[in-house]
Parts: structure tokens; C-alpha cells; sequence
């Protein structure tokens, strides 16, 4: 889900844009139910993570509008993360799909504050995945020993428990989901989510639009970590689960193809 190193650290890699020299840009480090449990992370390391992903953001938007209106409208994405925490209550670290809420007022933060400039839930959308890319090229080791602790017989065991935690519905912006051994050959695990956290706290947040585009991040997340997802259905597109289906080492040729 979407989407690694422990979410809080902030990660920097190097970009060119255009014909401009490499940039050393802040890259977010982005969830994976690959990545195991972690720890709470405060609301100040929350909207410190932000800042630096408004940091990247703003080299890449370079160009599109004035220097100056570009600043401010991050300014605003910014004030308006801070007032969008804390989150709801899904558990905390416990859950694997912790860090993928964490992302939830980022995408909320942006589009609220880049809408009024002409820009679409899409282009909020193409704008954290391009930062999310280029966070994962900075650390690819972290990336593939999460896949390679993935397809562990401990760690279904873990993916298990949390499956059938979340049967429970404790939480009312929890995601829900069964987890299960494939074949061998057609896929190695396969996860279903018949709720969504992220759809959730989008549509309480009158944003539904804003739903699809976490999940287009699971594709160069898993291919970072080589745990090679398919996936055919979203809840976020209309789909009633969301099935996912890992191989380890398939290759994974989806990104973003909205």
C-alpha cells in the first residue's frame, strides 16, 4: 500500500530539471506494508516531513507560475497540513498501513491550496508521484531489503495477524483486508482490501478525487523493492477490493498511467 525507510527521515536525492545542473532536492521516503512496524511519528515530524516534501515540490513546479506565487500557494499547502492534524486514530504502528495514512494531509494539504491556482487533483497527484520516484532512487538498498523480508514466512505471519486485526473494525478509517499464500507461480502472497483508509478520510474530507492517485505509488514501490505487484481493481477507481498480487521478483511495468 501506498507508499520503506522509517517515514520521518528525510531523504534527499539528486534531479536534473530541464537543462539545469543536478539539484539536490528533500525527497519524501514513501510507505510499503513491506516495511514492518515502526513507531508513532509526531505531528511536528509530520509537518517537518511536509515542509521538506514542499521543498522538492517547488523546484518542480519551476516554471509553471511566477517564482513568488508558487512559494506562497506552498506556504498555504503548509498551514493547512498543520491544521489537518492530528490524524484519526487507526491504530498506530501496529497497523502495516500506518505510514500509507501518514500521507493522507499531504495530498489534502497541496490540493486544497493548489486547486484555487488552476491546478487539478491529477496534477497534485503527478506532482507527489514524480517526488516519491525520485525519493526511491535515492535509497534503493532500504527498498529491496524490505522485499527481501517480505516473502519471509515470519513476515506473512505478521501480515496475517493484521489482516485479521482489521476484520475487527475498531477503527472506523481503518483499511479491512484478507491475506493469503498464492500458488507459487502466478503470485507468491495476495492481499484484498475491501476498505480503504485513505478512501475514507478523502471523502470526509470532500476530496474522493484525490483517492486514486496514492495507489499509482504502489507500482515503483514494489519495483523498487522487487516484490512484483499486479493489480487489476482499485477501490479508488470504483473496483469493490483491491487486489493485490506479489511475486517475488516479477518484473513490475506499470507506473503512472492515469
Amino acid at each position: 500500500m501506498h507508499h520503506t525507510a522509517p517515514y520521518t527521515r528525510r531523504t534527499f536525492c539528486s534531479m536534473a530539471l530541464g537543462t539545469c545542473a543536478a539539484l539536490l532536492l528533500p525527497c519524501p521516503a514513501f510507505a510499503s506494508i513491506a516495511q514492518g512496524v515502526g513507531k508513532p511519528v509526531s505531528d511536528e515530524a509530520l509537518n517537518a516531513d511536509f515542509a521538506g516534501l514542499c521543498e522538492g515540490a517547488e523546484h518542480m513546479l519551476a516554471g509553471q507560475r511566477p517564482a513568488q506565487d508558487v512559494r506562497a500557494m506552498l506556504a498555504e499547502a503548509k498551514k493547512i497540513h498543520a491544521r489537518l492534524l492530528p490524524l484519526p486514530d487507526i491504530g498506530g504502528p501496529e497497523n502495516l498501513t500506518y505510514p500509507s495514512f501518514l500521507v493522507g494531509p499531504q495530498y489534502a494539504a497541496l490540493y486544497t491550496a493548489m486547486r484555487p491556482c488552476g491546478f487539478s487533483a491529477r496534477d497534485v497527484g503527478k506532482l507527489v508521484y514524480d517526488l516519491a520516484v525520485y525519493g526511491m532512487a535515492a535509497e534503493p538498498q532500504v527498498y529491496r531489503a524490505n522485499g527481501q523480508r517480505f516473502f519471509t514466512p515470519e513476515y506473512f505471519a505478521l501480515m496475517q495477524a493484521w489482516a485479521q486485526r482489521s476484520q475487527q473494525r475498531r477503527h472506523a478509517m481503518d483499511w479491512v483486508l484478507t491475506v493469503f499464500k498464492g500458488d507459487g507461480r502466478d503470485f507468491d502472497m495476495g492481499v484484498d482490501y475491501t476498505e480503504c483508509g485513505l478512501v475514507k478520510y478523502f471523502a470526509a474530507l470532500g476530496m474522493p478525487e484525490l483517492a486514486p492517485y496514492p495507489c499509482q505509488i504502489d507500482f515503483p514501490t514494489s519495483r523498487a523493492e522487487g516484490t512484483g505487484l499486479e493489480r487489476t481493481t482499485t477501490l479508488a477507481s470504483g473496483g469493490k477490493v483491491c487486489d493485490f498480487r506479489y511475486k517475488q521478483g516479477r518484473a513490475v511495468t506499470r507506473g503512472w498511467d492515469l
